[in-house]
């Protein structure tokens, strides 16, 4: 399907959405230790990447549509009440201890139905009836957000900016990954192995307890851990909540791959 230029940046967005709303649901049949990896991914890339292209639509493509003095298209108002419902369940997601199977297929077949309405109906219905001049006005570059290839160029975060638990905000280069989270009192992440890298924990205020292969660690703003990978944790946030930066070695990209062959 021939996209408008203008559009091309969200929906290679899309495409990314379509590999996690997958993964999410194959992450349903998994066990406990599984589904609370994916879900802890999944917060992730929510925070990296879903929030910020959900703010353009909502800031820049779907004001289009919404013409004074006339009736919003039905297709607008279904895709902002799914932008609701996503955000809502994706709250409930990270808030959970133990993820849920049935939470994480609803996520993740609530956004590919969604990304199928937006790219089949919703985007079409934009080039059909927004002007040529509006649509060049979008700038919606490529490099552009922070999900994006050239948001390396971003170099200055206020780290003490953004409320709510669970991831708050996420970025990526080609080397590092790093997250800024924050849990309530009581909060956390519960008992894991990741297998995949070691991860260096930057404590930025509140407090709380991480326990690293059964010994306990004091959390406390300006402390810093690293944890290493194989190796069993958990994080438990005290009574004033904690917030903390979590960095570690970028994962390998997505590879396309044969099917192995089998009976």
């Amino acid at each position: 399907m021939k996209r408008h230029p203008a559009l091309v940046p969200l929906s290679h967005d899309h495409h990314h959405g379509l590999v996690e709303a997958r993964r999410l649901r194959r992450a349903a049949e998994a066990d406990a230790a599984g589904r609370r990896e994916a879900a802890q991914a999944f917060g992730r890339f929510f925070a990296r990447e879903t929030r910020r292209h959900f703010q353009e639509e909502e800031e820049a493509l779907f004001p289009l549509l919404a013409r004074p003095g006339t009736q919003p298209p039905a297709l607008l108002l279904q895709a902002l009440a799914e932008h609701a419902l996503i955000r809502r369940l994706v709250r409930e997601l990270t808030a959970a201890r133990e993820p849920e199977a049935g939470l994480l297929t609803a996520i993740g077949e609530t956004l590919e139905r969604h990304i199928r309405l937006e790219e089949r109906e919703l985007f079409p219905l934009v080039e059909q009836t927004v002007t040529e001049a509006e649509l060049e006005a979008l700038a919606l570059d490529e490099g552009a957000g922070p999900g994006r290839a050239e948001e390396a160029e971003q170099v200055l975060v206020d780290l003490d900016e953004g409320a709510g638990e669970g991831p708050l905000w996420g970025t990526a280069t080609e080397d590092l990954n790093a997250t800024l989270l924050a849990w309530p009192a009581g909060g956390g992440v519960p008992e894991h192995v990741n297998h995949e890298r070691d991860v260096l924990l930057v404590v930025l205020a509140g407090g709380g307890t991480l326990v690293d292969e059964g010994k306990q660690h004091e959390l406390r703003p300006g402390r810093a851990v690293v944890v290493r990978k194989g190796r069993s944790r958990s994080l438990a946030a005290g009574p004033d909540g904690l917030r903390y930066l979590s960095v570690h070695l970028r994962r390998p990209g997505l590879e396309i791959r044969p099917r192995a062959a089998g009976p």
